[in-house]
């Protein structure tokens, strides 16, 4: 009985794992298209995740939200951050630092 215990839990967690890089995928995806659709630099080629939160849908209903974060440059040297919210595999919210000077 506790072999199959281990063997449910490791199966559960190879689940989640994979299941995590599909997401994590997903948010590299919807970076990259970002940045094309605003003609700058997509940077280090990968997305971090920031933050795992509960919100709420337009139509109060609770979601389960991830906040992802990349960085991303114009032609010049400086660094500017996005991040991208997912719902499930799904972005719902991408969102880019202004690149304009004041």
């Amino acid at each position: 009985m506790d072999q199959l215990l281990i063997i449910l839990t490791a199966a559960l967690a190879v689940g989640f794992y994979f299941y995590n890089s599909r997401i994590r995928e997903a948010a590299h995806r919807a970076a990259i298209n970002a940045c094309k659709e605003s003609n700058v630099q997509n940077l280090d080629g990968y997305v971090s995740l920031k933050k795992i939160y509960f919100g709420r849908n337009p139509e109060n209903q609770l979601r389960f939200l991830k906040r992802y974060q990349f960085e991303f440059a114009t032609t010049g040297s400086k660094r500017y951050i996005g991040h991208i919210i997912m719902q499930g595999k799904h972005p719902i919210i991408v969102e880019m630092e202004s690149t304009e000077e004041l």
